[in-house]
């Protein structure tokens, strides 16, 4: 499996898979990044050489491009019936999990009044004292594919997200990978990370001991589908059938919650994460947003960063 996802999230999805088919217990996940899930298989399917019988990744714009190459397997899930719609997101792109874009903070560096439910308070919170937070957030660079899926989804989704990008990035820095947003905050170098996927962010501050938080959007959060697709030319295609069904399942989607992803299946028992059922409860329904991959041109995307560099002044 060529993948995005680290060990972590995988682990229990993969300990639930080979307890229930113990003859399947070598599966083996790559942790790449976005871009290189697709540019590692396309260049090996191109030599006939890929070793690959599926691709997983949370990248949005990517899997647009993926569903333009009919590279994708043909194949119906049985699990289909009990999922809702969107649950195929593109021609044999399935969705996985639905992991909210979210936000962290450092709780040593801030005084509890500091700590934001949102990227509109985390805005009036640094307005308020901007010589103490100039440089101290850190923002997921729109160049990068899901950057610029989890930038451009909240700006196109919540009201006054420009006006609100507009108010934040003038004190923020951009970096390409969410390893280095968490660290920053950390090490206390950032106070806040914003645009981050829930998968990573949730995780990391849960399992900090005390030194990070995080939060939701409260004035609208996108929720970034993480997705998965068995390729046409799989070497082991039955099992790679298997393990998605198993994936879409309702065992499968609570080990996926137990991994730290946000499961979606409406039937799913478990309580080791929010489902997207919980954040809709939460947040209201109106405010939580399934950002939908296409494939987005290159002029597309580069009027964006520019007009998101214009508002970082």
């Amino acid at each position: 499996m060529y993948s995005n996802t680290s060990q972590t999230n995988w682990q229990p999805v993969f300990d639930a898979f080979t307890r229930r088919y113990p003859w399947l217990s070598d599966i083996r996940a790559t942790n790449l990044g976005g871009s290189a899930v697709y540019e590692r298989y396309y260049s090996e399917s191109a030599a006939g050489t890929s070793p690959a019988d599926v691709l997983a990744n949370n990248a949005g714009p990517l899997w647009g491009d993926y569903a333009t190459r009919d590279v994708a397997a043909d194949y119906r899930s049985p699990e289909k019936d009990h999922l809702p719609d969107w649950a195929e997101l593109l021609p044999g792109v399935w969705t996985m999990s639905t992991d909210p874009v979210a936000l962290i903070y450092n709780r040593k560096t801030l005084s509890p009044d500091q700590f934001p439910d949102g990227l509109r308070s985390l805005a009036a919170i640094v307005e308020a004292r901007p010589s103490r937070f100039r440089g101290k957030i850190g923002v997921y660079d729109p160049t990068n594919a899901y950057g610029y899926a989890s930038n451009q989804g909240y700006t196109s989704n919540v009201a006054g997200g420009w006006d609100t990008f507009r108010r934040l990035l003038p004190f923020a820095h951009a970096d390409h990978s969410s390893g280095t947003l968490v660290e920053k905050v950390v090490s206390g170098e950032y106070d806040f990370s914003i645009n981050l996927s829930g998968g990573v962010a949730i995780p990391a501050a849960e399992n900090s001991g005390d030194l990070m938080g995080w939060s939701y959007y409260a004035e609208g959060t996108v929720v970034m589908p993480r997705a998965l697709s068995i390729v046409k030319t799989a070497p082991h295609p039955h099992a790679a059938r298997l393990f998605l069904d198993f994936l879409l399942s309702a065992e499968g989607q609570a080990a996926v919650a137990e991994g730290g992803l946000v499961p979606y299946r409406p039937d799913v028992r478990q309580d080791a994460m929010d489902s997207l059922q919980d954040m809709r409860r939460r947040l209201g329904a109106e405010r939580v947003h399934l950002y939908r991959p296409v494939r987005v041109p290159e002029r597309v995307q580069e009027a964006y960063v520019a007009r998101w560099q214009k508002a970082a002044g």
